[in-house]
């Protein structure tokens, strides 16, 4: 061969070395690497790989035999819905805290019109004088909403406690006759407006002090009496549970035994007095029906009553 061909050829023969120190350590680094990468998106229960991004916000409701790959993926689920979560209550504290003083002032007209229907003179002036306290300390009004959210937050992860299970049967009565209507229903667009909080419930208003009672037979779970917060009680069903908010008294026990119609409280909801907490739309009972750890529509299974009409 000519010097040319020797030069070609010594040019396609040219060997590119790459020096790596420590060449077997870092050998199982990027195998240990690699492992770590596969187990986080192995779904053990399908046998395929998933995607956290695209999990859904109800991923943790799903039931112990549905998550059956172990406790390393309930962990995961568990540590993702904490994080939805914690981020859903932040947004929800800023929408809340950014209207405390227009929530305020409308549960001032609340209690003005509902001191002009009662003759309970003495409360009406309590409670006014407690929300124009609140309107005047600005500080204070902010961690009375906080303690009512935390409240709200602390019965929504109960009832998901009490309820998870499989489902039954939902059948349900009236806890109160809903004579006046509906004061908010089932995610009100208006609600969540007017408070900056989805209400997953609907709300009956009913007289201050009117009887509470148990929508089905059931056991009493929590009694929660939070003071001139949020107050309410947990039944637990056969494969449900009911929740009644905005308490002002009890006449039940965690651990009784309660019959359909049973009376188990009073009930509340005027700004300002025992169980209203600082959301609410006046005298009223907050009722939730809960199934499988998720909130429904309670009007989707209570008996239809035609005269039943939303609130102005």
């Amino acid at each position: 061969m000519d010097q040319t061909c020797d030069f070609c050829y010594n040019t396609l023969m040219l060997r590119v070395q790459i020096d790596i120190p420590h060449p077997v350590e870092t050998l199982f680094l990027l195998l240990a690497t690699g492992g770590v990468i596969l187990w986080m998106s192995w779904d053990p229960v399908q046998g395929r790989k998933t995607q956290a991004s695209v999990a859904p916000a109800h991923a943790a409701s799903v039931t112990d035999s549905e998550a059956g790959g172990g406790p390393d993926r309930q962990a995961r689920i568990l540590a993702l819905r904490s994080a939805e979560d914690d981020a859903r209550r932040i947004r929800t504290e800023q929408a809340v805290l950014a209207r405390r003083e227009e929530i305020l002032r409308y549960e001032l007209k609340i209690v003005e019109e509902a001191g002009s229907r009662s003759g309970d003179g003495a409360a009406v002036r309590v409670a006014k004088e407690k929300l124009l306290s609140l309107l005047a300390d600005e500080r204070a009004a902010e961690e009375r909403f906080r303690e009512t959210l935390q409240e709200m937050w602390e019965a929504e992860g109960l009832t998901a406690t009490v309820a998870v299970g499989s489902p039954g049967v939902v059948r349900v009565l009236w806890p109160v006759e809903p004579d006046e209507g509906l004061s908010a229903t089932f995610l009100d667009p208006a609600y969540e407006q007017r408070f900056g909080v989805q209400h997953h419930a609907i709300d009956i208003p009913v007289p201050q002090g009117s009887a509470i009672r148990s929508a089905a037979d059931g056991v009493v779970d929590k009694v929660v009496d939070n003071g001139l917060g949020y107050s309410y009680i947990i039944v637990k069903h056969d494969g449900f549970a009911t929740l009644y908010g905005h308490a002002s008294a009890f006449f039940v026990a965690e651990g009784d035994t309660v019959r359909q119609g049973d009376v188990l409280a009073k009930s509340g909801g005027m700004p300002g007095t025992p169980g209203a907490g600082t959301l609410t739309t006046g005298p009223h009972l907050h009722f939730e029906v809960i199934q499988e750890g998720e909130r429904i529509d309670p009007l989707t299974v209570l008996p239809a009553r035609p005269e039943v009409r939303q609130a102005q």
